[in-house]
């Protein structure tokens, strides 16, 4: 079951709650005496990618990681930078 955070505009409170999708969500503060009314808190999820992930690989501003030109001339190629020298 997923947990949903909701906060009172009365008074400020702020609780989490687990729920099925199916469930209506609390209309009241759960503070005695409140009766404040309550709103969904939307949070970041919690995931976390460590390590040399798909995003370096895949999506990098300096696009996909290529092979570099040949420096040797040892290619053979007549588009070789270094074998026009």
């Amino acid at each position: 079951m997923p947990i949903y955070e909701f906060k009172c505009g009365k008074c400020g409170h702020q609780f989490e709650t687990r729920m099925r999708l199916s469930d209506d969500p609390p209309k009241k503060c759960p503070v005695s005496g409140c009766k404040g009314s309550l709103t969904k808190v939307f949070s970041p999820p919690a995931i976390v990618f460590k390590g040399s992930g798909f995003h370096v690989n895949d999506y990098s501003s300096t696009g996909p990681k290529s092979s570099s030109p040949c420096s040797s001339g040892a290619c053979g190629t007549d588009k070789c930078p270094a074998a026009k020298d």
